[in-house]
């Protein structure tokens, strides 16, 4: 069972990003499985690089079959036969090279799990951040709500304000806590993601970071990202695909061959000849040909065949490269609004905000401003910090599908 940190954020001793990062990719069994599907096929295509096994043959032949004597008949041989068939044309090389591009497209797969193992925890480790960071900005508030309840308290034991002042104070301070025990909530849920890559033993003690871990990133210059994303490994594991299918369109055409075949026997005979002397034995050598002379429903049908598998796998590849190019676009217009959003907060929103609570609470202490409005500013700048929060933590969320399409691992 998954474990909650201790409740104080300062507390937390956990895994670093970096130990997380480490971890799920020594973790994930997806990428392991590319990898060794990708050596099954090199150790295939090396196979298929060799003639066929050659046919052995060991008998008797013209025996005859009313003494079964094998000196009786002249004619009569035990026979030791070799066969051996040859690849047709290039096949085999084709073969090979089709089945190595294939282990290419495996590797090429693995990598993309590997960028997408690293976003993917990146982003479950933000939200763990982000719900412990979002714990310790609604404890620091709580404590401001305790200190506006002590001081509506004592107004209204003075006289000077109404005890709905207190019952709205004490009522500020149960919603907070309610939002508290949300945030925790989503601090297990966000946990239980995470433990999904790293495991639940990496994660007793929740996740440590700094300050700094939430700092915009500067973007990448743009005119770079276009030639970075034709290095993505989905759109070569469709270029390798395409290689692929162009050797088995060879490979196609190679069926239009014939397939040449020897075979040699050897026949030994026994007994003697009229004269006396030795039966000689008897050496026969022959060539086969599978020649191939009805082509039009066989052989021209899957070259056809072939060939428009090789047209399927262009337009997937340009379906691939458009889907990047969009996702990058996007991931770029969503990180530049969100830089924008940062800026706004930064500059205006969050000074206003808490200029506004501190003008509240002097104007309450004396007397001009209402307890509503008082609360009011305080509720709004617990909120404005937290949207803040969310901000930064969504800009590195999508900083991570960035360097999902970019390849970058840092």
């Amino acid at each position: 069972m998954l474990l909650l940190p201790h409740s104080s954020v300062n507390a937390y001793q956990g895994i670093s990003l970096q130990q997380a990062e480490e971890i799920a990719l020594r973790r994930d069994a997806v990428s392991k499985s590319y990898n060794q599907k990708s050596l099954a096929l090199i150790e295939q295509a090396k196979a298929s690089n060799t003639w066929p096994d050659p046919r052995l043959k060991l008998g008797a032949q013209a025996i005859p079959t009313d003494t079964f004597d094998l000196q009786q008949e002249p004619m009569t041989q035990i026979v030791l036969g070799y066969q051996q068939m040859l690849p047709r044309g290039n096949s085999n090389e084709l073969t090979a090279q089709s089945l190595n591009a294939m282990s290419r497209l495996q590797t090429a797969k693995s990598q993309q799990r590997d960028r997408e193992v690293l976003m993917k925890v990146r982003q479950a480790w933000l939200d763990v951040v982000l719900s412990q960071k979002s714990i310790k900005i609604i404890q620091a508030n709580r404590h401001l709500f305790v200190k506006m309840l002590d001081t509506s308290e004592s107004f209204y034991a003075a006289g000077r304000q109404q005890q709905q002042d207190v019952v709205q104070a004490q009522l500020e301070i149960s919603l907070v806590d309610d939002l508290l025990e949300q945030t925790h909530s989503r601090l297990i849920v966000s946990l239980a993601n995470l433990s999904r890559w790293v495991g639940e033993e990496n994660l007793q003690d929740g996740v440590a970071y700094k300050e700094d871990d939430l700092n915009l990133l500067p973007l990448p210059n743009s005119s770079s990202l276009n030639s970075v994303l034709e290095k993505n490994p989905e759109l070569l594991a469709t270029a390798e695909k395409i290689i692929s299918q162009r050797a088995k369109i060879r490979i196609a055409d190679e069926q239009y061959n014939p397939q040449w075949g020897f075979d040699i026997n050897y026949g030994l005979r026994s007994g003697e000849n009229s004269d006396g002397s030795d039966r000689a034995d008897f050496l026969t050598a022959m060539v086969t040909l599978d020649f191939p002379l009805f082509t039009s429903n066989k052989q021209d049908r899957l070259l056809v065949a072939e060939k428009q598998r090789l047209q399927a796998v262009r337009y997937d590849q340009i379906d691939v490269s458009r889907m990047l190019t969009m996702n990058l676009q996007q991931v770029i217009g969503r990180l530049n609004k969100l830089r924008a959003r940062h800026k706004l907060y930064a500059e205006k929103v969050l000074p206003q905000a808490k200029q506004n609570a501190e003008v509240s609470l002097r104007g309450y202490q004396s007397g001009v401003v209402s307890f509503f409005t008082l609360t009011r500013a305080r509720v709004t700048e617990l909120n404005t910090r937290l949207s803040n929060l969310k901000i930064n933590v969504a800009y590195k969320k999508a900083y991570a599908e960035l360097k999902y399409l970019i390849g970058e691992k840092s």
